[in-house]
C-alpha cells in the first residue's frame, strides 16, 4: 500500500522535475534541447505552470487528498457478487478472479447458498 501512495507523489515530482529542465533550458543552453529566443518566454510560461501543478499535486498527495471519494470498482463487484443467487457463476470468480477480496466474498456467498 505504502508503494501506491508513494507514486503518485513520484508521478507530481516527475511532471515538476521536467519543468524545471524545461525552465532551465529557457535560460541555458543544452545541445539536446534547444529554443528559439521567441519561444524562451513560452517555453518558461509552460515550465512554470508544470513545476507549479507538480508541486501542487505533490502536496495534494502528501496530505491524502487524492484518494477516491467514491465507490471503487472492487467495492461494486462486492456487492454484485453479495447479489448473486446462482452458483455457477460464484465458483468461477472464486476460482478464477484476480481480486483477492473478491474471491473471498465469492466463497463466503457460496457457502451461504450452500449451507
Amino acid at each position: 500500500m505504502q508503494r501506491q501512495e508513494l507514486h503518485v507523489q513520484f508521478i507530481a515530482g516527475a511532471i515538476a522535475a521536467v519543468g524545471a529542465l524545461f525552465l532551465s533550458a529557457s535560460f541555458f543552453e543544452y545541445s539536446f534541447l534547444t529554443t528559439q529566443p521567441t519561444d524562451a518566454y513560452f517555453l518558461s510560461a509552460l515550465s512554470i505552470c508544470l513545476i507549479f501543478g507538480g508541486l501542487y499535486f505533490s502536496v495534494k498527495a502528501y496530505r491524502g487528498l487524492l484518494k477516491p471519494s467514491e465507490k471503487t470498482i472492487t467495492d461494486v463487484r462486492i456487492e454484485a457478487v453479495e447479489k448473486m443467487q446462482g452458483t455457477k457463476l460464484l465458483r468461477q470468480i472464486a476460482k478464477e478472479d484476480p481480486d483477492r477480496v473478491v474471491r473471498e466474498k465469492a466463497i463466503e456467498r457460496l457457502e451461504e447458498l450452500t449451507a
